[in-house]
């Protein structure tokens, strides 16, 4: 639960978010019992990101609002802010939209992120997504409107972008279990 808390208490890494940010261990607990549950009816899948060295959690990646007739899903990530810039989730994310288009058979896999977050916007682009549209106004942030813009990747994109993809210094943890 530490390192959830250290993730999403930090206002930092949640200041485009439209959820409050975490104010104590509980809450944490909470939202761990929450993504186990959703995790246990298949209705999200959330993986803690760590350093190959350790087994502290320093980031997250998703996938929610899970289409499987449509055969599409929502992918979010999260990384605790010493860790920012240092290319983390370029690695990470490729594991994890292995995973979508290859286990799940996902046909699209799609992100939204605030037009002012370039960090996210430059994974998302590194990665093969492609900007698809503004939501203006779309979310509500520390009490004012703020815009979405829309990035997607079809799996016919990741199967041509995958294999200029390294991985070297992170794992993913599953349920306890390294994969």
């Amino acid at each position: 639960m530490p390192s959830l808390f250290s993730i999403f208490g930090d206002r930092e890494v949640t200041r485009y978010w439209g959820h409050p940010v975490l104010r104590d261990l509980s809450a944490a607990t909470a939202l761990f019992e929450e993504i186990r549950a959703r995790f246990a009816d298949r209705i999200l899948f959330q993986w803690g990101v760590a350093l190959l060295d350790t087994d502290v959690v320093i980031g997250t990646c998703t996938l929610a609002a899970l289409d499987m007739e449509n055969r599409r899903a929502e992918l979010g990530f999260a990384l605790a802010r010493p860790n920012w810039r240092r290319g983390y989730m370029s690695e990470a994310l490729p594991i994890l939209l292995q995973f979508a288009f290859c286990e799940m058979q996902l046909h699209r896999v799609w992100a939204d992120t605030d037009p002012r977050n370039s960090p996210s916007i430059r994974v998302l682009e590194r990665l093969g997504f492609r900007r698809e549209g503004l939501l203006r106004e779309h979310y509500w942030v520390q009490g004012e409107p703020q815009d979405g813009l829309v990035y997607g990747l079809l799996g016919s994109e990741w199967q041509q972008k995958r294999d200029l993809v390294r991985l070297e210094r992170v794992k993913t943890v599953v349920r306890g279990t390294n994969r």
